[in-house]
C-alpha cells in the first residue's frame, strides 16, 4: 500500500493497527511544520527538535487512544503549544496561553492601554539598566536580537551555562521588579521575548 498521499485519518487508523510506516509518513508530514513553529518560541534547534521528539514519540505511544476522527494536525500543534508552556512554567516563568496573548494584544489599543503600555515600557528598561553590563548585553542579545545560547556564547566568548546563568538571574531580577504588572507585561511588553 502507497502511504505518502494518504489522509491522515487512514494513517492514524493504520498507525492504530501497529503500521510503522504510516507512522513514518506522519512523522515526515508534521515534524519540519512543529519544529519551525516550535523554534520561534523556543529559540534553540536543538531543543525545539528534542521538544517535538518528544510529541512524536507519544503520539505512537498514544496510537491506540485516536479515532479515525481525531484531526491530528490541531492535536499536535496544541500538544506542542503546552509543551512550549510547560517548559517555560517548570523554569518558573509565568505565561499566558499563545493564543491568549495575540487575543488580548488585539484588544489593547485603548488610549488607557497604550498609556499603561509607554509606562510599562520605561519599567522594563528602568530595571533593565539595573543589571550589569554583560548580563544585560546577554539578555538583549537573546531576547531582542533572538540569538541562541550558544550563539552569544561565541560571540561573547562565554560558556553557555555563563549565558543561561545570566538569563536565569535577569529574569529572576526583572520578574521581582516588575512582579505586580505580570498579567499586562505578559501580553503587551517583550519582558521575557518568548512569545
Amino acid at each position: 500500500m502507497e502511504f505518502k498521499n494518504l489522509p491522515d485519518h487512514i494513517l492514524i487508523h493504520e498507525c492504530r493497527i501497529g503500521n510503522a510506516k504510516a507512522f513514518d509518513i506522519l512523522f515526515e508530514r508534521y515534524f519540519n511544520k512543529l519544529h519551525f513553529f516550535s523554534l520561534k518560541y523556543l529559540k534553540d534547534r536543538a531543543l525545539a527538535e528534542e521538544m517535538v521528539m518528544d510529541i512524536m514519540v507519544k503520539l505512537w505511544e498514544k496510537k491506540e487512544a485516536f479515532t479515525t476522527e481525531v484531526s491530528i494536525g490541531p492535536y499536535l500543534f496544541r500538544s506542542m503549544k503546552n509543551a512550549i508552556v510547560d517548559h517555560y512554567r517548570k523554569k518558573g516563568f509565568k505565561t499566558v496561553l499563545l493564543e491568549q496573548s495575540h487575543e488580548k494584544l488585539s484588544m489593547s489599543n485603548s488610549a488607557e492601554n497604550n498609556l499603561a503600555f509607554e509606562e510599562l515600557h520605561k519599567i522594563y528598561h528602568t530595571n533593565l539598566e539595573k543589571l550589569s553590563p554583560q548580563r544585560r548585553r546577554v539578555f538583549e542579545m537573546s531576547r531582542h536580537e533572538n540569538m541562541t545560547y550558544p550563539e552569544i556564547a561565541r560571540h561573547l566568548n562565554l560558556s553557555v551555562k555563563t549565558v543561561e546563568s545570566h538569563i536565569s538571574a535577569s529574569l529572576v531580577h526583572l520578574r521581582k521588579s516588575l512582579n505586580i504588572y505580570t498579567d499586562v507585561l505578559l501580553v503587551i511588553i517583550p519582558l521575557i521575548y518568548f512569545f
